[in-house]
C-alpha cells in the first residue's frame, strides 16, 4: 500500500520517485550510480516537477555548472559595435589597423568588454594611431557621444560552461536602447 494519495501515484512511473515536502508532492527522475569506496550504488535524483491534482507542473529551471563563470560588459560594447560606421574603417590606414583602433576605443571605455575576449591588441604606438583623434572620429561618424552610453555598461554577458546569458535589462536601459533604435530581441546572444 502506497503512502501517497491515488492522484499522486497516478504520475509515478518506472524510473521516477515521489517525495512529499510539507503539503507539496514532487516528482523526480530516479537512477543510481556506482561510487568508488561505497558498497552499494548511490541514488541520483533529478527534479522533474511539482505534482498537483491537475497534473505535473514541469520545472523550467535548469542547472548550470558554476565551476567556470566569466562576466563581461555587454550593453555599451554592443551599441558601439552595432553603430560602428563603415566610414570609420575607411581612412589612410588599412582596415585591420582601424578595426584595432575601434577595439582600443572599446578598451578605453570598457576594459572588460566581451568584444575583447581572446583578442590580442597591438600597442597604439606600433600602429601610429592617436586614440583621442579616433574617439572624436568615431563620435562624429556615428552621431553618438560615447560617454552617454555609460549606463548601458551595467548590462553584462555571463559566460558559463553550458551557455551564455545576459544580466537583467532595466527599464532605463530599455528606454536608451529604444532611443538608439535597438530592439531588445537584437541583444539576445
Amino acid at each position: 500500500m502506497s503512502r501517497y494519495p491515488d492522484w499522486v501515484n497516478a504520475f509515478k512511473e518506472k524510473g521516477t520517485a515521489v517525495r512529499k515536502v510539507g503539503k507539496e508532492y514532487y516528482l523526480y527522475h530516479a537512477t543510481s550510480k556506482r561510487v568508488p569506496g561505497k558498497k552499494y550504488p548511490q541514488p541520483v535524483y533529478e527534479f522533474i516537477g511539482t505534482i498537483t491534482q491537475e497534473g505535473v507542473i514541469r520545472s523550467t529551471m535548469r542547472k548550470i555548472s558554476t565551476d567556470r563563470i566569466r562576466v563581461y560588459e555587454y550593453g555599451m560594447s554592443f551599441i558601439l559595435q552595432a553603430r560602428l560606421p563603415e566610414a570609420f574603417l575607411v581612412n589612410s590606414h588599412d582596415r585591420e589597423t582601424l578595426r584595432f583602433a575601434f577595439l582600443h576605443i572599446v578598451k578605453q571605455y570598457s576594459p572588460q568588454s566581451y568584444l575583447l575576449r581572446n583578442v590580442e591588441l597591438p600597442d597604439l604606438s606600433s600602429m601610429s594611431i592617436n586614440i583621442s583623434m579616433q574617439i572624436n572620429r568615431y563620435e562624429r561618424l556615428s552621431g553618438l557621444v560615447i560617454e552617454d552610453l555609460r549606463p548601458l555598461s551595467a548590462l553584462y554577458l555571463i559566460e558559463t560552461r553550458q551557455c551564455d546569458m545576459l544580466s537583467e535589462i532595466t527599464e532605463d536601459m530599455q528606454e536608451q536602447f529604444i532611443r538608439l533604435g535597438v530592439s531588445i530581441d537584437d541583444l539576445q546572444i
